[in-house]
């Protein structure tokens, strides 16, 4: 879809003219731009910052080798390229036409014999990248273009040799999981049947609008390619034979791109009528294609401005200090909480931003060109989308990497054990031990809880036992352990019933169960976190299916009776840890809340009536918050970091000078004695506590932060790699 440019989006990529933006990703954008001659072309930039990034470089010429190599044919033909340029670009031609999933949304699964001409199109166009010797090893949906002639493979970002020996990191495999081949799951060679058994799946969910493994978290979808059987029940009759030797797990008894060809209905393995292809798409993928043809030609939207920065009045000599409640101002008296300093370090970027209108321009000058910190250490780590949080384990560290679970030298960040525990709810730990529930493929009929050897990555003899339940429910969970009792929800062996459990792991026996709700929305447990706060045990459960809704309860810990229950209208990425202290929850969403431990009413709730900018209506307001000594911190949708009393729920401070930033809602921030750090669309962000600015920004893209006051480290997950940065 063609949308404005930002700000600081280029004017000229090489000999182009940029018009617009098309979309971007994690390694770069892509726009509609135009040539003197007035020719049209689709353009695609690495990010800047990853221009320096030799590997990243390597991958974007081989994906500008792999788009000559199919052409126009069958893909969009190359005009222009410069792998070599300071920022590495390619253009093609802009082909118009939605990408598959955009088609199918429009207009339903499509009817077998576009099913047919699709797959034998495509199967053809794979042929010709393999006889060049290259594997696509990401052919999916988005990545397929629908056009009135005929479907074009785009994309080749992850395209490589036969042979070429690829990148690996713990628990990773690079690809999209919905349309894994079984081996790139497993981290294996990919090679041209790889790419059969993903068409397969491409044409499975043309025909039924659905991957042949369905949805839910990656690790699910990683394990059911690799072990489970597809799902081809909405699949034409017709087609199922040969869909099903396509989604093999053997490479070596799937078909050739040749034979598919042909049993799709090419003749020979000759492309089939392109000429035809529209007549056989539904008419709303038809006005699809007719409208971005028409869209094309449009005078482009105009450029977005720089965004103003908002800045509230502050009364700063009545305002307490940061990291400190109003109430434990009362039992201070005199001093600088909090001093002042800067960290040196390589690896840096300018932040922009406004000056102070206090009489700050100076200060812009003084603190907005500090460098971040060197890097400790960085380790190859997949994390996943839900539980990617860094745990302690005693003087070392515990993560989920992809489909397992791995011990990491804090001080090194080389991991020291891993085990097999591919869900994240599976798994907990307490002080200095891990402990997860034995996996639900094996033989035992009750579901059991181990600890997880630190040295040969074992699960030890089951600690409890639960024989009244089903050992082969994917999702029983283990919420936590706190001295000594592990709290479960599992699911009866005869029966669905559902029941919230805490077992001894000392005596082995069970000492309560509560019946509750079981899982309501597709790939999630019933609860989505749990956690022990005084006397309370205190749960969030999984959203039901299309709920805006989150439900949060507590039960007492000593017998399971059930305190309170409510639900809380939350929208985005659900969370994966709850935020408590003593006295309350707290939760950021279309406002910021904090609830009772005691009965879950609300204690306060926080920005009624703020204006918060034009960004809040696209997704919710206030971001996942922490809480430290005694302050709630959290992003207000786009305006910067605020700091809000944790006992009255009045604002401390709010960040100043913050533009052109997208604050990234989902990431909560991590506080350290200096320094709060949140995630943007730009990296990390060092926010000094006194200043209440910004004054670096580490470039990176993550999805966890943690704190990790003990060590003196702030862990920084993205997504196939975790880095550690001193904690100031």
């Amino acid at each position: 879809m063609i949308s404005p440019l930002l700000h600081d989006d280029p004017h000229t990529v090489g000999p182009f003219r940029i018009l617009a933006r098309l979309g971007g990703g994690g390694m770069g954008t892509v726009y509609l731009a135009r040539s003197t001659g007035g020719h049209t072309v689709a353009v695609k930039t690495l990010h800047t910052r990853l221009a320096a990034d030799t590997t990243l470089r390597t991958r974007f010429r081989l994906e500008t080798d792999a788009a000559r190599v199919i052409g126009s044919g069958h893909g969009a033909a190359v005009v222009d390229a410069d792998p070599q340029a300071p920022v590495p670009w390619l253009a093609t031609e802009y082909v118009l036409g939605p990408p598959l999933d955009t088609a199918v949304e429009a207009g339903g699964p499509l009817p077998e014999p576009a099913v047919r001409a699709l797959g034998a199109s495509l199967a053809t166009g794979l042929e010709q990248l393999h006889r060049s010797e290259v594997v696509h090893r990401d052919l999916k949906p988005s990545n397929i273009l629908v056009t009135a002639q005929g479907p074009r493979i785009i994309d080749f970002g992850i395209a490589r040799a036969f042979g070429d020996e690829h990148l690996t990191s713990v628990g990773s495999a690079m690809g999209t999981p919905a349309f894994m081949s079984p081996e790139q799951a497993a981290g294996l060679e990919h090679a041209a049947a790889g790419d059969v058994f993903a068409l397969a799946g491409v044409l499975v969910f043309a025909a039924t609008g659905l991957g042949p493994f369905g949805g839910g978290a990656p690790g699910d979808l990683l394990y059911r390619v690799r072990f489970g059987e597809p799902d081809l029940g909405g699949v034409p009759e017709s087609l199922r034979p040969l869909l099903v030797r396509c989604l093999g797990k053997d490479p070596a008894h799937r078909p050739s791109t040749t034979e598919l060809c042909t049993a799709l209905g090419g003749a020979g393995g000759a492309p089939v009528d392109r000429g035809g292809f529209a007549d056989l798409l539904p008419d709303a993928v038809l006005r699809e294609i007719s409208r971005r043809s028409d869209e094309v030609w449009r005078e482009p939207p105009h450029r977005l401005p720089p965004p103003v920065p908002a800045e509230a009045p502050l009364a700063e000599a009545a305002a307490p200090s940061p990291g400190v409640s109003r109430r434990r101002l009362l039992y201070v008296a005199g001093g600088a909480l909090l001093g002042g300093g800067v960290l040196g370090g390589g690896g840096w970027a300018l932040l922009g931003g406004s000056a102070d209108e206090g009489g700050g321009a100076k200060k812009k000058d003084a603190v907005d060109r500090l460098k971040p910190p060197t890097q400790m250490w960085s380790a190859a780590m997949w994390c996943p989308d839900f539980g990617g949080e860094v745990m302690r384990v005693g003087r070392n560290l515990a993560m989920r990497a992809g489909i397992v679970l791995c011990g990491i030298n804090a001080e090194s960040g080389k991991t020291t054990w891993q085990a097999n525990v591919a869900e994240p709810w599976r798994s907990a730990t307490e002080g200095t031990r891990v402990y997860a529930l034995r996996g639900h493929k094996e033989k035992a009929a009750s579901p059991a809880v181990c600890e997880v050897s630190q040295t040969n990555s074992e699960l030890g003899k089951p600690l409890v036992e639960l024989s009244s339940f089903a050992g082969k429910e994917q999702f029983n969970q283990l919420l936590c352990v706190a001295d000594g009792i592990a709290y479960l929800v599992a699911r009866t062996a005869s029966g669905k019933r559902w029941y919230l459990v805490a077992a001894d792991l000392d005596s082995g026996k069970e000492r309560w169960r509560r019946q509750v709700e079981g899982p309501q929305a597709e790939g999630l447990p019933p609860a989505l976190c749990g956690t022990v706060v005084g006397s309370r045990l205190v749960l969030c459960g999984s959203p039901r299916r299309d709920s805006k809704f989150i439900r949060l309860s507590a039960y007492d810990k000593a017998h399971g009776r059930q305190l309170w229950e409510v639900s809380e209208t939350f929208e985005g990425a659900p969370p994966s840890r709850l935020v408590t202290d003593a006295r309350n929850l707290y939760l950021g969403a279309e406002h910021l809340t904090a609830r009772r431990l005691s009965d879950g009413e609300l204690e306060w709730l926080f920005g009624t009536g703020r204006d918060v900018g034009d960004s809040a209506g696209e997704e919710r307001r206030y971001g996942a918050p922490v809480v430290h000594d005694g302050v709630v911190y959290c992003a207000e949708a786009d305006r910067g970091l605020i700091a809000v009393d944790a006992v009255s729920g009045t604002l401390n401070w709010q960040e100043k000078g913050l533009s052109g930033r997208k604050n990234t809602r989902d990431v909560a921030p991590a506080i350290g004695k200096r320094y709060a750090y949140c995630a943007d669309d730009k990296g990390l962000r060092a926010i000094d506590l006194r200043a209440r600015q910004a004054v670096w920004t580490y470039e990176t893209e993550p999805l966890v932060l943690t704190a990790d006051a003990e060590g003196g480290r702030l862990y920084v997950r993205q997504e196939k790699r975790t880095v550690a940065l001193p904690l100031a």
